[in-house]
């Protein structure tokens, strides 16, 4: 997620960074990013070094870059981290200025791949605007969420242990007489032991397909035989299940415009990709591969 989208509250308080702060900057939560809102006066100026201005679109550009590296981070620190960042660039960036680093071939190399880059950034955007409008949006939550039928959800316990021997031990015990919550904590491997291998709710998808087959095959209070996965060997007692909520359009709107996006850029891409003249001449010819999400 953008920076200019998500800071809260409505209004951060940014404390001096350096020198080109001499006082606290209000920073508005939804801050402009793109030439269109900068015109209509949302770009404000938020740091000057040596009289040159950084602006808010500056910061969520670097938002761009760097945001997934800072995602953990506090609102607030890494809105300061960003512009701390843009302060020293700006500096050190002059200081080359005044050394005419500019000509040196290798700034030039990268001045040509990051101009590539926003030409592809900007274009992009525009080809996607109108394949992921909110029409769109609406129209694939209908079809794919609204009219189709709830998803079941399982509400279970397990016991995790490391061989087929000891899960039919663990089923012995609890044969004999055990509460299956008693012999998770005395016997299972798992960090749900202590809460007596409860595993809460969960979808099919949201487990391994071995657990989850084994899972919705059950009734409520049936035990499970062995099952075994990556983790080792399960002995599993399904709880109960339920009919899952539907999110709202509201509460889809995020996912499914990222879905949208994913799949209307793939074959964007794939479409660009079949009309161009693509040669592998070096490197000993790889092979290439379409980005995830066809737009990288």
């Amino acid at each position: 997620m953008r920076l200019a989208s998500s800071l809260a509250p409505a209004c951060l308080l940014v404390l001096g960074i350096a020198g080109g702060l001499a006082a606290p900057v209000a920073v508005p939560a939804a801050f402009a990013a793109d030439a269109a809102q900068a015109a209509a006066g949302a770009d404000e100026v938020v740091a000057k070094v040596n009289g040159s201005e950084i602006k808010l679109s500056d910061v969520a550009l670097a938002d761009e870059e760097m945001g997934q590296a800072l995602a953990q981070l506090p609102e607030e620190v890494r809105f300061q981290y960003l512009l701390g960042m843009l302060i020293d660039r700006r500096i050190v960036a002059s200081a080359a200025k005044a050394k005419h680093v500019e000509d040196d071939p290798l700034v030039k190399r990268r001045e040509a791949y990051y101009g590539e880059k926003a030409l592809r950034d900007v274009y992009w955007v525009q080809l996607m605007r109108d394949k992921v409008s909110e029409k769109a949006v609406k129209a694939y939550y209908d079809e794919h969420i609204a009219k189709t039928e709830a998803e079941t959800e399982a509400h279970a316990r397990h016991i995790l242990v490391g061989s087929k021997d000891e899960a039919l031990k663990v089923l012995a015990e609890i044969k004999g007489g055990k509460k299956f919550e008693d012999v998770a904590k005395s016997m299972s491997k798992d960090s749900s032991s202590q809460q007596g291998g409860d595993l809460g709710w969960f979808k099919k998808g949201d487990m391994v397909p071995e657990f989850s087959a084994a899972v919705f095959k059950l009734k409520p209070g049936q035990i499970s035989d062995p099952v075994e996965t990556k983790f080792g060997w399960h002995v599993i007692q399904l709880v109960e299940t339920r009919k899952a909520k539907k999110p709202t359009f509201e509460e889809a709107h995020d996912d499914v415009m990222r879905t949208l996006a994913r799949e209307q850029g793939t074959k964007i891409m794939e479409d660009m990709r079949k009309k161009a003249k693509v040669e592998i001449v070096g490197a000993d010819k790889p092979q290439i591969a379409p980005a995830p999400d066809g737009t990288k």
